[in-house]
């Protein structure tokens, strides 16, 4: 099996988490015969300015990333044995490429602001699908990472209100929670008069703290219906009455580019769930669109990410006794147990400030040609041995950890959660904290 294409791992019952790894696992589906291609679920965990996932493999030597690169290596590939473009006019084809950009300019702000920028949906939905996808130790890092570049990204959109949580305010609010303040809210709800007075912060009916962002929320709504306009009244007017975007009589790879960034506006059961009722209320065809090819490339198969785990790992937890048949070509991973465990110890390793720093110098490749002796910048050959010993100690406590949780059993969806407490050391402190005062079994794959 020549073709492996690794992907951000499933979520809300998608193939991936990420849109462009949807779009070309909908793309693969239909032009490589089975048999011929197999699916990685991994993760990056550099997540940079250029993502380096989906990443298609073969033969074992990585060939082309990102949506566009992996299609245009497939339409040459020998195993496969259907272009989706082959049939389009010229025109067609400068719509694909024109709409394709336009898609990935208008749509990823879209998907930021809903799955990351807004602080209620991530904290109650993306985390918790990032957790089920990632080893323990990715997600003190990796979703913090991906959220801090949507912020970025959306910068310039002046819809920072949705990155306050107003549940906090609600629930840990001073007086919140005491006797006298239910009392007082209970008379407010009654229509009595109170005994409390009102805040010198008074907008429109609601007052204080909570009026102010209730009021700049109510007016990023206005701001969030207008951008969503901005990509899904185009995509639209280009359907029309068509089965597909361009109008032929097959999907085309614009079609799975557009699959990938709506259906992850339209499926996860996010809180604040504006995108989607959007989609489903002023653009209906585009809702019947997106799930007419859910259902003709996909089969409607909800993809969950205790399914793939038992694939990856070659293990079945005791809440999954039969194994279950699943559509898409999910292949065990390669990586080995003392690989994943070694690489736990370099991430927690490297997220100590002052360490990562020192491990991050590089040694001169070539000597100086000077006659002078020159002071070394790098530290002491005592303080090198032992930091070297203490990255030793660390690795073999972790590997005992590690052996005596992959002996736990796992059951359930749900693979890693934990509060993150800081304790002074970055993300690396939050880690050890955490491994200190959870019980055996809270933690993800290795």
């Amino acid at each position: 099996m020549a073709l492996e294409l690794h992907v951000w791992g499933p979520a809300f019952g998608l193939p991936s988490i990420d849109p462009e790894c949807i779009a070309i696992v909908t793309y693969c589906q239909q032009v490589i015969p089975k048999g011929q291609w197999s699916l990685v679920a991994s993760y990056d965990k550099s997540v940079g300015l250029t993502e380096s996932l989906p990443l298609l493999f073969d033969g074992g030597i990585a060939t082309a990333t990102g949506y566009e690169d992996i299609v245009s290596y497939l339409r040459n590939h020998p195993a496969v044995s259907n272009d989706l473009d082959a049939n389009l006019s010229t025109q067609q084809q400068i719509d694909r490429t024109a709409y394709s950009a336009f898609l990935r300019s208008a749509g990823t702000p879209l998907i930021d602001l809903s799955l990351f920028v807004s602080a209620e949906n991530y904290n109650t939905t993306t985390s918790s699908a990032y957790t089920a996808i990632l080893p323990w130790y990715a997600n003190y890092t990796v979703p913090p990472k991906r959220r801090g570049l949507a912020r970025t990204r959306t910068t310039h959109m002046g819809l920072d209100s949705l990155d306050v949580d107003t549940r906090t305010e609600e629930v840990s609010g001073p007086g919140r929670g005491t006797a006298s303040a239910e009392f007082e809210a209970a008379k407010r709800a009654a229509g009595l008069p109170t005994d409390s007075k009102p805040s010198s912060m008074s907008i429109g009916r609601s007052r204080g703290f909570r009026g102010l962002l209730g009021t700049q929320k109510y007016a990023a709504k206005f701001r969030l219906d207008a951008v969503s306009n901005e990509l899904l009244e185009p995509l639209s007017d280009l359907l029309g009455n068509n089965k597909y975007l361009l109008g032929t009589l097959q999907a085309s790879s614009l079609d799975c580019l557009a699959f990938g960034y709506l259906a992850l506006m339209l499926y996860p059961a996010v809180p604040q769930a504006w995108l989607k009722e959007t989609i489903s209320t002023k653009f209906s065809g585009l809702a019947t669109y997106v799930q007419r090819l859910r259902k003709d490339v996909l089969s409607d198969e909800e993809t969950g990410a205790a399914q793939v785990w038992a694939i990856a790992t070659g293990r079945r937890s005791s809440a999954m006794e039969q194994p279950q048949r699943v559509l898409l070509p999910w292949r065990k991973r390669s990586q080995s147990f003392t690989s994943n465990a070694f690489t736990g110890v370099k991430e927690v390793i490297g997220s100590i400030p002052v360490i990562s720093s020192l491990i991050k110098r590089e040694l001169p490749i070539e000597p100086t040609p000077s006659s002078s002796r020159i002071r070394s910048k790098l530290p002491s050959q005592v303080f090198v041995n032992t930091l070297l010993g203490l990255t030793a100690a660390v690795a073999v406590g972790f590997a005992s950890f590690a052996i005596q949780h992959r002996r736990s059993p796992r059951e359930g969806e749900l693979i890693f959660w934990a509060l993150r407490p800081s304790v002074g050391l970055g993300d690396a402190g939050n880690i050890f904290n955490v491994l200190g005062q959870l019980p055996s079994g809270s933690f993800s794959q290795f």
